[in-house]
């Protein structure tokens, strides 16, 4: 505290309001603090979201971004992780029901991840954009996703999918995969040598993940070889993004009429600690193992942490999070922004407590979320239940 008057308040009704100007802009520290918490908590939410844009943001967390000016919130990350050459495509075309028509591509990364992975291959629904990453370890997988994705539809939506669109490589060419789809009707539209163009959907749609993913690596120095859970964790954000493609609505929203998320979102590659649970623990033992945070697991509530010591990756909902502070080492400002937080917080004469989505902030520190009654299986794919858990 430096001691300088912030400004001085009247007594009324056993409550104290603070006298300050708002018609003019800068004029009152009192409310040069209120800002400099907006702002923090705007950059808060924009990184735990996977860097999503601040239009979008401001869709999803009206409350975090109500009279915050977006013209002076900067993020290196995004620079870094996002910069590209100006695009001059004209707007594509939609089609007019989910899954009549899929678009597909693998990307090849030259880091083998922590799980043996090297490729993951997308399939895009043209009418939500909904996207489904599979991790694969050889090209030659295609086929088989391809395989567990058309199941999938099958059984939980009872459609047919109509087209596929890929290029021509020969993990889509070929005598099995042109079989399959021959045997269940299914068009199968290539694109020609050298054309990623007429692949566009999923060319930029793998280019979105990647941003996303480059920028979560990027914001907490999280290593090359977590690549996979990165690219996971960006397409369960993405799916829950707005689109301006879509109405300002995201993929989950358009297929499943929702968007809700299992657990309150947190800081990819932050340090966490994960209870441990298993039954050969002493009693003299740590009760909590120290690891990053690398995700949301499909089919489970919970948060997916690794352990480097162990290297395993464990699933709970019993988890501490240090968001402030990165697992391998400080590489942005991120935990500034926490600082900046807790100092204009206390300018305020609040009590440090936890945010939840909305950006509200409680004092209760033991005192826990609520959280939406909705699974998630599949893909990244939520499904609501009755009731909670």
């Amino acid at each position: 505290m430096t001691g300088r008057k912030l400004g001085t308040g009247t007594r009324r009704s056993g409550l104290w309001y603070m006298d300050c100007d708002v018609s003019r802009s800068g004029a009152s520290p009192i409310l040069d603090v209120l800002v400099g918490v907006s702002e923090t908590m705007a950059m808060i939410h924009h990184c735990r979201m996977g860097h999503m844009a601040f239009d979008k943001l401001s869709k999803m967390f009206p409350d975090v971004m109500r009279g915050v000016d977006k013209s002076k919130l900067v993020c290196d990350a995004c620079e870094y992780a996002k910069h590209t050459r100006i695009s001059y495509l004209s707007k594509g075309l939609r089609s007019i029901s989910p899954f009549m028509l899929i678009h597909s591509d693998v990307w090849t990364c030259p880091v083998v991840s922590v799980s043996g992975m090297k490729y993951f291959v997308t399939f895009i629904d043209c009418h939500t954009r909904m996207t489904w990453v599979y991790l694969m370890r050889h090209k030659d997988e295609v086929f088989q996703c391809f395989q567990e994705f058309y199941a999938y539809v099958r059984n939980q939506f009872n459609v047919q999918v109509q087209v596929i669109r890929s290029d021509n490589g020969t993990e889509y060419v070929n005598k099995q995969f042109g079989g399959f789809l021959s045997a269940q009707g299914i068009m199968h539209q290539t694109s020609c040598p050298d054309t990623p163009a007429q692949n566009g959907v999923a060319e930029r749609k793998n280019r979105h993940i990647l941003e996303v993913a480059r920028s979560l690596m990027f914001t907490m120095n999280v290593p090359k070889f977590l690549w996979s859970e990165a690219v996971m964790t960006a397409t369960f954000l993405i799916n829950r993004m707005p689109s301006k493609m879509l109405g300002m609505k995201s993929p989950c929203e358009m297929l499943f009429g929702e968007n809700k998320f299992s657990v309150p979102p947190k800081l990819f590659g932050c340090t966490c600690f994960v209870r441990e649970n298993r039954p050969a623990v002493g009693k003299l033992d740590p009760r909590a193992v120290k690891c990053i945070f690398v995700g949301y697991p499909a089919g489970q509530r919970g948060y997916k942490c690794w352990s480097p010591a162990e290297r395993r990756t464990c699933v709970s909902m019993d988890v501490t999070f240090r968001e402030s502070e990165p697992f391998y080492g400080e590489k942005t400002d991120l935990s500034t922004l926490f600082k900046e937080l807790d100092h204009s917080q206390s300018m305020q004469g609040g009590q440090e407590g936890e945010c939840n989505l909305s950006g509200e902030c409680s004092t209760n520190g033991d005192k826990e979320q609520p959280i939406p009654t909705l699974k998630i299986v599949g893909s990244f794919i939520p499904v609501v239940v009755d009731g909670a858990e």
